[in-house]
This record gives structure tokens, C-alpha cells and sequence, in this order.
């Protein structure tokens, strides 16, 4: 018996399946989301279940709460209708209705091939909105008036344009002139849910496979116009033309073929890369220097959007050196010194330098960046430290030689910078002599 026909045994009317789980069976796509709903109030539910699935309250005002049993864990919610301020856009509904059908309970929803539902007692599909031929037709429609259904929860927006390119789906003319329309009530969601719906669709494409997801879904916010809403800085690349030497494509679709180009863990860093183009063409007429201008706004989007330091700071590290040596100019020992101070990041930097050179239309691959790469496997067999730690010489070695305590920091510092050169010696002695050599230089300098 499954945890899903133990749930039913014990509650007291039918419950069904629906939503994504229900859709991706009927598309042969797989299930990680059971969403259930009936009937039965959370209240009872806690009684029934009790000693089988603890009930936790996610949302008890909307009848919302999770089931939790000893293997599996399920989301429920009571049939209801919603009443919502109108064009709000505020994804809460003002006033909720407690009702006793699916067929009720159906036009609630947002889509009409996430309100299909299916019995558990029996395995019934009941369809009330027409679900199952949107299904065949692989097309998105609301389950209403779609003025209606997205001037209710400005967050639909965003879920339409996600579904749209995780499935491979077509959008419905109405249902597309409709989300253009209410497109400002974007800006009435938190940036929490927006963040989320982002990275969502940032990795589209690996969600069921569907190629071409990612670029679909950041071509779709531009056709829709959600951008101004969250993301108003990546519009000011739309029609902003580069060499065509180098570039086949404006600012903003060389950053969505970009983002197609890289591996997913660097997405977000490929959607920012060149951010700071636009800023830099206005000011200068170039787009020299581009890459520390996305770097600093980089660091400003992603603390609106309330990302962790931890991420901002790799992100906008990624971002800062994605154009070092694109010419492969540097000398030997910047090189060196590059790859030492981002040794734990090189391989995502040369990541994102490789998906940029694709993102022109003229290349498949940095072959500076690359190199890159071979380097650090060189200076890996070379012994070359890459922190403070790893040097012999200390700081008690260095209160030995009568350095300053103020000044021991610093030596470390530019004594590890300077093991990166080519053929440093990593010999003890010769280290301390050069500490002795870097400790004079500093107190000259003071």
C-alpha cells in the first residue's frame, strides 16, 4: 500500500492528486511535488491522521498545510475560492471560500494543465477546465479570463514564462496578450519569489530536458516586458549593437546565448557578465572597462535581490575577472599571479570566459582562458604556494629577523605574490632574505 493509499484509508472523504504531479504523468515526465487537496479541514485532518502524519501548518488561513509521515510528505489543500484586491498583483488573496468540489475548487488556479485532478480511491481524471486537450496541445492557458487569473497574483507572470520553457510548451494568444498587459503587476511581489522564479529558470533546460529552455525563458521576460520589474538593468542591452567583428549579436541576446553556453552552477554570473556594458557605452562611447562596471552592479542587483554574501562575493568575483587576459597579451608572471589569487575560482572564471566567447556567434571556447588553466596545472606540479599557509617562512620567522609587527602581515602577503613568478626559489633562506628585502621596501614607502 503506498503513503498516498494509507492517507486516504484514513481520511473521511476523497482526496486527489493534482497539479504538476497529475500533468507529468499524463506527459510522462517525472514527479517530485505531490500536492493533494479535498474536502476535510486541516483540523480534521490532524485528528484522522493522527499517529500516521504529523500535520504542520504551512498556511492554515488558506487551508494549506504539510503532511508528514515516516517516508513521505505531501502538500494539502483544503477546495476553496479565492477572492484577491483588484490588480494588486499581491499573490495573497484577500478573502478565501472554503468549498466542497474540485470542480469549485478548479478555477482558482492559474493554468488549466495544472488543474487536472485525479482520484486516489479510484484513479478518476476530472477535468473542469480543460486540462487534458491543453495537455495534447502542449499549450499554456489560464483557467479563466486570463486578464482576470494574472491581475489576481502578479506571480503568474513569472510561473507562465517558467512552464512555458521547463515543458516546451506554446503560450496561448489571450493568455500571452494578457500577461503583456499586466506586466507592472510584477512589482507587487516580493523579491524573495522573484528570486526564486530566476534561478527556476536559469536552469529550465535541465529540468526535463527540454533544449533550448533557458534562452527561451529569458527571451520570453523580454517579450512579455517583466524585466523593468526585477531585472531593469539587463533591458538597456536590448538593440545596444557591438563590433561585428567580434559579435553577431546586441548586449542582451550575447548575454542569452551566454547563459544557454554555460554550465549551470554559473548561470546567474553569465546573466550579469556584461551588465555594465551599457553604463560604460553612455559614458565613454566603449566598453572598455566593462567588466569591473558589472562587477559593481553585479554586487548591487544581487543584494536586492537578497542573494548570501557568500554567493554575491564568488559571483561577483566570477564577474570582475571574466575578461583577464581576453587577448592573451598579459605577461607570463601577471598570468602567474592571476591564476595564484583566483586558484579556487580559475575554473569557473575560464567557465564563464569559455560560454562568453560562444555567446559572440564566432567561437566555441577562450583559448587564453584555457590556458589558463593549463598553467595553474603547471604551477600546481611546480610546488607554488597559494596562501600564507602555505609558505615555510612565518611570522615567527619574521619576528626573528626584527620585523615589525605592523609590517609581517604585508611581507606574507607580497611574499606569496611573489613565489607565483617564475622561478621563484622555494628554498627557506632565500625566502627570509626576500621578506628582509620586501620589509625594507615597505618601511621606505612609509
Amino acid at each position: 500500500m503506498t503513503s498516498l493509499d494509507l492517507l486516504q484509508e484514513k481520511i473521511s472523504s476523497p482526496i486527489y492528486l493534482v497539479g504538476g504531479a497529475v500533468r507529468n504523468e499524463l506527459l510522462g515526465l517525472p514527479v517530485s511535488d505531490f500536492d493533494i487537496c479535498g474536502d476535510v479541514s486541516p483540523e480534521r485532518l490532524a485528528e484522522e491522521l493522527v499517529g500516521l502524519f504529523s500535520v504542520k501548518d504551512v498556511n492554515p488561513r488558506v487551508g494549506t498545510v504539510k503532511l508528514v509521515g515516516e517516508k513521505d510528505s505531501f502538500e494539502y489543500t483544503r477546495f476553496r475560492r479565492d477572492s484577491y484586491p483588484i490588480a494588486s498583483g499581491s499573490h495573497a488573496p484577500l478573502e478565501v471560500t472554503f468549498v466542497s468540489s474540485p470542480e469549485e475548487d478548479a478555477f482558482r488556479r492559474d493554468f488549466t494543465v495544472n488543474a487536472i485532478y485525479k482520484r486516489v480511491t479510484d484513479g478518476a481524471i476530472l477535468d473542469p477546465t480543460g486540462g487534458l486537450e491543453d495537455v495534447k496541445k502542449r499549450v499554456l492557458r489560464t483557467t479563466r479570463e486570463p486578464e482576470k487569473v494574472f491581475s489576481e497574483d502578479g506571480l503568474r507572470l513569472l510561473r507562465l514564462v517558467r512552464l512555458a520553457a521547463e515543458l516546451g510548451f506554446d503560450i496561448e494568444e489571450n493568455t500571452l496578450a494578457a500577461a503583456k498587459k499586466y506586466a507592472s503587476l510584477l512589482k507587487d511581489i516580493s523579491v524573495e519569489r522573484k528570486r526564486e522564479e530566476l534561478e527556476r529558470m536559469l536552469l529550465a533546460d535541465v529540468k526535463y530536458g527540454v533544449e533550448g529552455a533557458v534562452f527561451r525563458a529569458l527571451e520570453l521576460l523580454k517579450e512579455i516586458g517583466l524585466y523593468p520589474y526585477f531585472l531593469p538593468e539587463l533591458t538597456e542591452g536590448i538593440g545596444l549593437e557591438q563590433l561585428s567583428k567580434y559579435h553577431k549579436y546586441d548586449v542582451f541576446y550575447h548575454t542569452l546565448y551566454t547563459v544557454a553556453a554555460a554550465p549551470t552552477h554559473l548561470r546567474l554570473a553569465a546573466l550579469l557578465h556584461d551588465v555594465g556594458k551599457p553604463l560604460c557605452f553612455r559614458q565613454s562611447g566603449n566598453f572598455h572597462m566593462h567588466s569591473l562596471e558589472s562587477a559593481i552592479m553585479t554586487e548591487r542587483i544581487m543584494r536586492r535581490l537578497r542573494y548570501s554574501n557568500e554567493k554575491i562575493n564568488r559571483t561577483v568575483e566570477i564577474v570582475r575577472w571574466h575578461m583577464f587576459d581576453f587577448n592573451g597579451e598579459a605577461s607570463i608572471n601577471k598570468k602567474r599571479r592571476f591564476v595564484q589569487r583566483e586558484w579556487d575560482l580559475l575554473e569557473d572564471i575560464v567557465a564563464l570566459k569559455n560560454a562568453d566567447s560562444v555567446g559572440t556567434g564566432y567561437f566555441t571556447e577562450n583559448v587564453f582562458g584555457n590556458r589558463l588553466l593549463a598553467l595553474k596545472a603547471q604551477m600546481k606540479q611546480e610546488g607554488v604556494p597559494v596562501k600564507i599557509s602555505d609558505l615555510p617562512v612565518k611570522g615567527t620567522d619574521l619576528e626573528e629577523l626584527g620585523v615589525e609587527p605592523e609590517l609581517r602581515s604585508a611581507v606574507l602577503r607580497t611574499l606569496l605574490e611573489r613565489q607565483a613568478d617564475e622561478g621563484a626559489s622555494r628554498d627557506k633562506e632565500r625566502m627570509k632574505k626576500e621578506a628582509m628585502h620586501i620589509a625594507e621596501e615597505l618601511r621606505r614607502k612609509k
